[in-house]
């Protein structure tokens, strides 16, 4: 035929090839086309359906195929024809599935008498079950023919495959278990047994050693197969061979193959074209030769080999704020943009405040510090914003505002709510013991006005923010800090005094951002959604990791809950121990970085967790990442780990004790409620909400609050290697940022999570690439459990909060509210220093 002899003519594979090879003896029987080059253990994609329905469950997205074998009419094997194939794994289940059509158009000589070359179809479903580690599969498989004895085949396949290790991946195939037959023909029983070795623990470079035993009514024997892969920039090379009835020379047979796939990667996924040539006496004779070809325009992953093209610009829109776990996501996101080999440019579009704290926002910049050293600019968009959007752009490499937008920003501030005139008008008392004559805390509910103490304290800070904003947003912008600081008190700013300031240099609508892209980068880019596809697995198994453990929210006793209509989270201590538990005992975790982001609470709950850090630091390295604050309970909790990380804004420190109660006798008596107490003891009912303290009681508290305060100086110094005095003089419930902190020995690095988790894999001979586990698993809200709304997300219930000003006020009462009157607390002040 003409086409047959063109392809022969062109010799275009045999330009493109290495040697390789894939083979069996001569086959006279109706069967699917093979996939020449593929491993049957490491294959991840549609081919698997024919040869591996186990491995359906480890592709990473969809892809539909097209498959073609062109054997000279001389051949005997009935393996010419297409195949058309579309798999895809299901959404939120480990689950796949897929569904192939093979056309099979067998050359003349293929089929012995009485048969004769007669046309086939195979139809073929397939589903597998599995993880990274293993899977099952099934496949259901059956004929159609107008030949009566090709007709209505129908079987089933079963699969098993293993991935225990990157380097090694096994399999277990049984084909045509039932031994189908329609009556006039049947297909013989076989199985696979398949082993990959990828000595590089990547799929760069894949051996596969395999193995066909054929279960044949009149007798059986082995297929030994070999088949290789290696990646190359345009794609990957692929060959096998396999031999059989070495002990019979009439019958001997064998068959071998090479071939190339061309990978074209783009954001939104890949396209693949590639083919080979296959030979042997398998085929019919030793010069018998045939081609296969396969066309991949779609698959809703990329490649880890081959180009990357387009060239691109990636918008990211940030409209919606970030929990500690959504911040992560977010810096998480920006680190793989860093590693896009394609993307040439970054846009952030910010709509609102884009973190909690300014801590957060420090993560950010080193963020796009990251972008900027893997060679991406980056470009930042702002509208109506404020201080920290300022602070963040200052890091990207140019600024644009809306014409009609602005920056809300005039300097830092800091606030606090004091409520004991509010509370006495109720007729409620405040009544609290505290240690530290900086634990202020109690003082918004004890006091009118900040003791002279707090005050100065809160100056302080104040300054250390201040300075550390503006070195920031001055070295971004090239402004020396002096005149920025005089700029920065003309504002708040339109757009065109944000411009003459020097805080942006341009405007852009949205529509326009393109061509700002085109002006950053000197050429044009296409500007596209992060919707990037994701990426082949490179690696087999379950990968060691490292655990992210985040200590999330006011400490609390007994159980993690959410109450989201103050918008506050409790780190239950018994939900924070099991999950340090959990990463200790499980070997697949190598390190831990213990995420702190917390103001502290129940002292008891800080020591409950303190122990799980040091029994985990005695078996794995433990680092601690102080997000917004990691103070009093908090840094109790941290102090026993290998290393501390804390960005220059973290509020740490705060080591000290108070104890108290809410005091209602007043209350009562107003609303005309009276209560009887009968006791035993004097001291029975000194925690009793119903009357205060008496002198006694507050003297005997005030020494025990003192116990508690040794306690907590102990176990600083313990985890620090510093004697009480040293951490004596750094405590006293005084308020520290990271950066202070550090330079007073309370804290190793100043740095992200980024650092923390680099220091961590390093610690544990981790590689770059080591996964993240993050526990524990978001809590149920109080407020869903009491709904019936336990499958409600974190993001929608954080919707269901109080406006700002009322939810600072209550929180303000959480020592009253929360914490029961017997429990000392090691809790922050509500520090919140605001652009």
């Amino acid at each position: 035929m003409k086409w047959r002899a063109c392809i022969a003519r062109s010799g275009l594979f045999a330009a493109l090839l290495s040697s390789a090879a894939s083979a069996q003896e001569v086959v006279q029987r109706p069967t699917r086309l093979p996939a020449f080059g593929r491993s049957v253990a490491g294959t991840d994609d549609t081919t698997a359906l024919a040869h591996n329905p186990a491995n359906l469950a480890f592709m990473p997205g969809a892809e539909f195929r097209w498959s073609a074998i062109f054997l000279d009419d001389h051949n005997q094997v009935p393996w010419q024809g297409h195949a058309i194939a579309l798999g895809f794994p299901l959404p939120f289940i480990p689950v796949a599935t897929g569904v192939r059509l093979d056309f099979v158009d067998p050359p003349d000589g293929s089929v012995s008498a009485p048969y004769g070359p007669h046309n086939y179809q195979w139809l073929t479903w397939g589903l597998a079950i599995g993880g990274d580690t293993s899977a099952v599969g099934l496949s259901l498989q059956r004929t159609y023919s107008d030949a009566h004895f090709l007709d209505q085949l129908s079987s089933f396949s079963l699969a098993y495959s293993s991935r225990p290790w990157d380097a090694l991946g096994v399999s277990f195939v049984a084909h045509d278990v039932n031994r189908p037959t329609n009556g006039v023909y049947s297909l013989d029983r076989s199985y696979d047994l398949a082993a990959a070795f990828r000595p590089l623990g990547t799929r760069g470079l894949e051996l596969g050693l395999e193995a066909k035993f054929v279960d044949r009514t009149r007798d059986t024997y082995w297929i030994p197969r070999a088949v290789l892969g290696v990646d190359i920039p345009v794609g990957r090379l692929r060959g096998d061979f396999a031999a059989s009835r070495f002990d019979d020379s009439e019958r001997r047979a064998w068959l071998a193959s090479v071939g190339i796939d061309l990978y074209f990667n783009g954001a939104y996924g890949s396209a693949a074209a590639g083919g080979g040539v296959v030979t042997g006496n398998g085929l019919g004779s030793k010069d018998s030769l045939g081609y296969h070809m396969d066309v991949v325009p779609g698959r809703g992953f990329r490649e880890t080999a081959g180009p990357e093209v387009p060239r691109y610009a990636l918008r990211l829109r940030i409209e919606n704020g970030a929990s500690p776990r959504a911040h992560f996501a977010r810096l998480q996101q920006l680190w793989e943009i860093a590693r896009e080999p394609a993307v040439d440019a970054v846009v952030l579009e910010l709509r609102t405040t884009p973190a909690e704290s300014l801590a957060h926002v420090q993560e950010l910049r080193d963020a796009i510090h990251h972008l900027r050293q893997n060679g991406k600019r980056v470009l930042c968009s702002l509208e109506d914003n404020g201080g920290a959007e300022l602070y963040l752009c200052s890091a990207a490499n140019r600024i644009v505002i809306n014409p009609a937008g602005g920056i809300r920003f005039a300097g830092l501030k800091t606030q606090r709510t004091y409520l004991k005139n509010l509370l006495g008008k109720l007729g409620i008392g405040a009544d609290f013991v505290r240690i530290g004559a900086h634990k202020s805390a109690p003082e918004r509910l004890t006091r009118e006005g900040a003791s002279e103490t707090a005050r100065a304290d809160a100056i302080d800070l104040l300054q250390q923010y201040e300075r550390q904003f503006v070195e920031g947003v001055g070295t971004g912008r090239n402004i020396a800090y002096a005149e920025l600081r005089k700029r920065i008190a003309t504002g708040p700013f339109i757009a065109s005094e944000a411009k003459s300031a020097g805080l942006v240099d341009g405007y852009a609508f949205d529509d326009e951002l393109e061509a700002e892209v085109r002006r950053l980068v000197g050429r044009d880019l296409p500007l596209i959604e992060d919707k990037r596809a994701p990426r082949a697995k490179e690696r087999f198994g379950r990968q060691r990791s490292v655990a992210v453990v985040y200590l999330d929210g006011d400490m609390v006793d007994g159980r993690s809950q959410t109450i989201p209509l103050l918008g506050l989270k409790l780190a239950g201590s018994y939900t924070i121990a099991e999950s340090l538990k959990q990463v200790r005992e499980d070997p697949s975790v190598g390190a831990v970085v213990l995420r702190v982001e917390t103001g502290g609470g129940s002292a008891m709950a800080a020591d409950v967790i303190w122990r799980e850090v040091q029994l985990t630091a005695k078996v794995k390295p433990v680092i601690v990442s102080m997000g917004s604050a990691a103070a009093s309970g908090g840094y109790y909790a941290a102090a026993p780990a290998t290393r501390i990380f804390a960005n220059g804004l973290s509020i740490t420190g705060s080591i000290g004790v108070f104890y108290g109660k809410a005091d209602v006798a007043k209350l009562f008596e107003k609303i005309g409620v009276n209560v009887e107490t009968y006791k035993t003891a004097p001291r029975a009912d000194a925690e009793s909400i119903y009357r205060p303290f008496t002198d006694d009681e507050r003297k005997e508290l005030q020494r025990k609050v003192g116990q508690f305060y040794d306690t907590f100086l102990s176990r600083v110094a313990q985890g620090r290697s510093m004697t009480r005095e040293q951490v004596d003089k750094v405590a006293q419930g005084r308020v520290w940022t990271g950066e202070q902190a550090k330079d007073r020995g309370l804290v190793d690095e100043l740095g992200g999570i980024r650092q923390a988790l680099a220091f961590a894999r390093a610690s544990a001979g981790l590689p770059d690439h080591a996964p993240i586990l993050e526990l524990p698993p978001p809590d149920t809200s109080l407020i869903g459990r009491l709904l019936g709304l336990e499958g409600v997300s974190e993001r929608e219930l954080s919707t269901i909060t109080l406006p700002p000003a009322l939810r600072e006020l209550a929180r303000s009462l959480a020592p009253m509210v929360i914490y029961p009157p017997d429990k000392p607390l090691a809790l922050l002040e509500l520090v919140s220093v605001t652009p």
